[in-house]
């Protein structure tokens, strides 16, 4: 893979510097050289010619009208010399320019820097005359330079400077390369390295890459983190399968034992203790359906595949009866119950046969898994906000730290009590399940001795 990526920046590198020569070059070639004039430009084509617009008449030199226009489009100022170079002719020539030169005097103006001056001759009636063109300085320059021939010949070896600069873009791509490619390689190995299941945190290095790298290490932990629970989940799973299995196969031996009895025609039983048989195995029949019912509706509440029978329902009044059932249980009967409300109707849309089955499931929880001097107090809030907050709290033995994060999984148990549970062990994991999908929060808190308490907002 770091091979790949090398050879595929070091061309992306290399065809990048092709494309920005070709374009230099077609561009000075298309918008300069095309046109042949720089640092040779030439106006000596348009000097030489001009002399046809020069003449005599009346025994004076002059320029006729069409040399004029052209003197004044290219502001271009002019003297003409007659053989002892005296100014016999003028126009728009510079202040510096006199009106008499020496030899010496007309090298030195065609030198100065600040004319740029072209010189050329006319013969006019046998007599020669000499005319000079002043051209703007802001427009042409000419510069006189000299030079070593050999040097500029040692210059000019483009196979050699092709040579030189070929190698240097391929350092220079092989560089920049190293660098891009240095923590692509890194991240990419990373990145197998968490599809191979290794979870690993390596250093970010700075630059580009650094926040990639960690986000790499925050999925690394995460992924990590989820592996464990995974597992945890896992060992959970099979413990509760090995009790549930336990727990369905206790009453069906009951149940295949108690109908062995009355299908014996061998010995003769009396009516009382046929119905004490039918009774064990409607009560057991019955657990064991319950323990279906939790599986099923688990299952559903856990794929998000429930139809809610939302009604206006007072929560009041529903936990009111739910408490009444329980304290009518011969199980229960005994227990310290406390119930409380800011308003005697609080009515919210809400699913009852759900609701109430959230409710049995958390107060019984609290009965099994502690003694039965526990008190449980229940309360309902209309705040202030609207919300509909519910505590359920008890004084008992409270759980510990790795139990309070577990207790509304799926599967888990509690351990803190030597009764023996019986159940499906989904009690609170459905408890929470329904109160998320009518749209609420519930929360647990609690320390070890000092009871549990859980909280249900309701959210208007």
């Amino acid at each position: 893979m770091k091979g790949k990526l090398i050879i595929y920046y070091s061309v992306s590198f290399i065809l990048a510097c092709l494309v920005i020569v070709f374009i230099n070059v077609a561009f000075m070639r298309s918008s300069i050289y095309r046109e042949g004039a720089l640092y040779n430009y030439h106006p000596e084509k348009m000097i030489s010619s001009f002399k046809n617009y020069i003449y005599e008449h009346n025994e004076n030199i002059l320029v006729n009208e069409e040399g004029l226009n052209i003197l004044d489009k290219n502001n271009i100022g002019m003297q003409i010399l007659d053989g002892n170079n005296n100014e016999v002719f003028s126009y728009n020539k510079p202040i510096i320019a006199p009106a008499k030169y020496s030899n010496t005097s007309l090298i030195n103006m065609y030198s100065n820097r600040d004319e740029t001056l072209f010189v050329d001759e006319v013969n006019i009636d046998n007599g020669e005359y000499t005319y000079l063109l002043f051209w703007d300085s802001d427009k042409i320059k000419r510069v006189t330079y000299s030079y070593d021939v050999k040097l500029v010949e040692k210059a000019h070896r483009f196979p050699t400077l092709i040579t030189i600069n070929t190698i240097l873009i391929l350092i220079i791509s092989f560089l920049y390369t190293l660098k891009i490619t240095k923590p692509i390689n890194r991240i990419t190995n990373k990145i197998f390295n968490l599809s191979n299941g290794d979870y690993s945190r390596y250093k970010a290095k700075a630059g580009i890459y650094y926040e990639v790298e960690e986000s790499l290490n925050q999925l690394s932990d995460r992924l990590s983190n989820n592996e464990e629970e995974r597992e945890k989940l896992e060992v959970m799973r099979e413990e509760w399968i090995s009790n549930i299995s336990h727990d369905i196969k206790t009453p069906l031996t009951s149940i295949i034992g108690n109908a062995e009895i009355i299908e014996d025609t061998e010995y003769e039983i009396d009516t009382k203790t046929i119905r004490r048989c039918c009774t064990t195995i409607i009560n057991k029949s019955e657990y064991i359906k319950t323990l279906v019912e939790d599986l099923n509706l688990s299952t559903r509440l856990k794929n998000n595949n429930l139809t809610l029978n939302k009604k206006q329902v007072n929560i009041v009044s529903l936990i009111r009866h739910v408490l009444i059932d329980i304290i009518n249980d011969e199980k229960y009967n005994d227990h310290n119950i406390r119930f409380t409300y800011s308003d005697s109707d609080i009515f919210l849309q809400l699913d009852k046969d759900l609701i109430n089955r959230v409710f049995v499931n958390i107060i019984i929880n609290a009965f099994v898994h502690n003694n039965s001097d526990v008190k449980i107090n229940i309360d309902i809030q209309n705040r202030n906000n609207g919300n509909i907050e519910v505590t359920i709290e008890d004084d008992g033995k409270g759980v510990s730290e790795d139990e309070l994060n577990n207790i509304f999984r799926r599967y888990y148990r509690g351990t803190n009590t030597k009764k023996k549970i019986e159940g499906s062990g989904l009690g609170m994991a459905i408890a929470h399940d329904i109160i998320k999908v009518h749209g609420g929060d519930i929360n647990a808190t609690s320390k070890l001795g000092s009871g549990l308490k859980i909280t249900i907002v309701f959210y208007q």
